[in-house]
């Protein structure tokens, strides 16, 4: 699939402006409207945005057909090889997270890493055991994060009983 600039493309970024746009509250008295209370024309914004279409097709180029052809799908095969799965407050998160920091610092762009609290959830004993009409083990899996049960348990009747 070829990807062209133009018009079709202007009027994609277009619409995509004016959905961000129609998203927050613009009225002259909100705390979001522009500071000196005047509306921009649709005409301005559609010649702003048409401003960058060289730009954008630049970039478009680079990602379908330049050096950076393939990239994004080599880079998250890599990830996911290298990495795994990464589960909050695992230790492969930690990996993950330094692996893309190297990754992008590398790509030139100014990266910066910020604290974030994250739960860690560590699986408990489980058990569960069907006791009527014959007592049966049965076999089950706790949902990470998910609320335990009472240190009393949990009793269930069949229906009809």
């Amino acid at each position: 699939m070829a990807l062209k600039g133009g018009v079709p493309f202007i009027l994609s970024l277009f619409m995509f402006v004016s959905m961000l746009s129609s998203q927050c509250d613009c009225h002259p008295h909100s705390a979001r409207a522009v500071s000196n209370h005047t509306e921009r024309k649709v005409s301005d914004v559609v010649a702003e945005v048409a401003g960058y279409a060289d730009v954008a097709k630049k970039i478009i180029d680079l990602a379908v057909f330049g050096a950076a052809q393939n990239r994004s799908y080599r880079r998250l095969a890599d990830f996911t090889d290298t990495i795994g799965n990464r589960v909050s407050g695992s230790h492969n998160l930690e990996l993950a997270i330094k692996y893309m920091y190297n990754t992008i610092t590398k790509d030139g762009l100014d990266v910066h890493l910020e604290p974030v609290k994250i739960p860690h959830w560590v699986r408990g004993k489980e058990s569960a055991e069907m006791i009527m009409p014959r007592a049966k083990s049965l076999a089950i899996l706790g949902l990470g994060s998910s609320v335990g049960t009472p240190p009393e348990g949990i009793e269930a009747c069949s229906v009809g009983s």
